[in-house]
């Protein structure tokens, strides 16, 4: 039998907790939309890849997009994970998809958002978890401060949480949104009080939602059927829990022993077994999801490259001591105490983090991946070696050098882009002005059209004379010529009306 993994990855490629990028996400998943013509999705794979860690790991998707996902791993991945496709229910919120996945999943595990973009040591988190023995770690970045003299205006608290934490700023004390405190106020409990006489709130931690879980959490799961998401209700009401009556907890954590122990040497079996060559489905494991396995899976092997999980090895990053001193650490709590902790990435690392949650950060990622200047540490993906540039092209002429260009682009005369992503067979006209755009693929762009700050989606066309600013185009549409748009998401369906 394989060694058990120490973590398993669970990614959340079509699942959302209310965040959405619509019209952006209306003909592709989440986890395939291109920044800096790269899927969202390769990027959290590169994350696991780097920390050789893992071998698999779970992707969640629905129904609508299993296909789209599917032949990507098969024809586009090219990493040594093994990527596995879970289908989980229309809708399903963080949380909810979880509950139908629980079967696959039998150690610790991180929980990556869709739409998470960061080059983390992951091992630094991974060490944390274990030496404080932990229940759940977060990973939080430090917002930038704000300028000297620059006042806190009221909309500054807007999505962002009061997160208590310790003097060493590594044990998470409590959570609390903004939006749910009144008149500002924020209620700390007696219990943590007397525990940790000296909390420090922050208003400049920004959660990342990546997350690391004991599996026992997702029993915690099933005796709270109403929690839909990990964010919002899951983690927020573990941190409560720290310091609160457990008796229910320990039922849970019971649930999670026997599962440990019985049936999940099955299990085990399927999560560390390897593969190769393109997507097979897989057979095993108990009827959790949403269909039998055999028709929800789809995985695609590594090959020699890939990493050793469960210590040795390719591990060698992962602290031997960090585990031995996690282990002391869960000996000596009592089986109804438990930790949640986080771990601070400070504004001024060379690391990066970022969700691609809105139009603003969508655009903003990929500037920060075409950057000649690394702002991160991926790389972005250029035109491939070979690419037939056509005599009269300006193609190289024209882009500055913070922007991306895909294969076979062409470019007319006296076109600027500056700052922008340019998806691979596009066709540019003469005298266009592209500034921080992206353009995914197959896209037409007419003579004299100027655009800034928009996106637009496959196969749309922007016809002469157009102008855009802070506009998302869906698939398949098309701008007419002259026309003025400022501030809105043109769709299908407003096209179809405006004919």
């Amino acid at each position: 039998m394989p060694p058990r993994p120490e973590f398993q990855a669970v990614i959340l490629a079509a699942v959302a907790d209310g965040d959405t990028l619509a019209p952006l996400t209306n003909s592709l998943p989440l986890g395939l939309l291109p920044v800096a013509n790269r899927p969202l999705l390769s990027y959290q794979l590169e994350l696991l890849t780097r920390s050789h860690s893992f071998k698999q790991v779970l992707v969640l998707t629905v129904e609508r997009w299993l296909s789209q996902l599917a032949t990507w791993v098969s024809e586009s991945y090219k990493g040594p994970l093994q990527v596995e496709l879970l289908v989980v229910p229309d809708r399903a919120g963080s949380a909810d998809a979880l509950r139908h996945v629980r079967a696959h999943i039998v150690t610790d595990f991180v929980l990556i958002a869709g739409d998470v973009i960061t080059d983390v040591p992951f091992q630094r988190m991974a060490d944390l978890h274990r030496l404080q023995g932990a229940a759940m770690t977060a990973l939080y970045r430090e917002s930038a401060p704000r300028e000297a003299g620059v006042a806190k205006k009221a909309k500054d608290l807007d999505g962002i949480d009061f997160v208590g934490v310790d003097e060493r700023g590594q044990r998470l004390l409590s959570v609390e949104a903004a939006a749910d405190c009144e008149g500002g106020v924020v209620s700390v409990s007696q219990s943590l009080l007397r525990a940790y006489p000296h909390v420090t709130l922050r208003t400049d931690l920004i959660d990342a939602h990546v997350y690391i879980f004991a599996p026992w959490v997702l029993d915690v799961l099933e005796l709270k059927e109403h929690f839909v998401s990990a964010k919002f209700e899951l983690v927020p009401y573990l941190v409560r829990k720290q310091f609160l009556s457990k008796a229910n907890l320990s039922k849970a954590k019971l649930a999670a022993a026997r599962r440990a122990s019985g049936a999940a040497d099955g299990a085990v079996d399927s999560v560390a077994s390897g593969g190769g060559g393109a997507p097979t489905a897989t057979g095993s494991g108990p009827p959790a999801v949403t269909r039998a396995p055999s028709d929800v899976a789809c995985t695609k092997g590594g090959g020699a490259g890939s990493g050793a999980v469960g210590g040795g090895g390719a591990v060698g990053s992962a602290s031997a001591f960090a585990m031995a001193a996690g282990e002391a650490t869960r000996r000596q709590l009592d089986h109804d105490d438990f930790r949640c902790c986080c771990y601070i990435m400070p504004h001024d690392a060379a690391v990066y983090c970022l969700r691609v949650s809105s139009l603003k950060e969508y655009v903003q990622a990929n500037l920060d991946v075409s950057r000649e200047s690394r702002v991160t540490h991926y790389e972005k993906a250029e035109a491939s070696e070979g690419t037939v540039v056509k005599e009269g092209n300006f193609v190289h002429k024209s882009r500055d050098r913070d922007s991306t260009l895909g294969e076979a682009v062409e470019v007319a005369g006296r076109t600027a882009i500056k700052k922008s992503s340019i998806g691979p067979h596009c066709r540019i006209g003469m005298n266009v002005k592209i500034t921080n755009c992206v353009l995914m693929d197959h896209v037409v762009i007419g003579d004299k059209v100027s655009m800034s700050n928009s996106v637009v989606c496959s196969n749309s066309e922007v016809r002469e004379g157009a102008s855009l600013k802070d506009v998302q185009v869906a698939a398949g549409v098309t701008v007419e010529a002259g026309a003025n748009h400022k501030g809105e998401s043109i769709t299908e369906e407003m096209d179809t009306e405006e004919d």
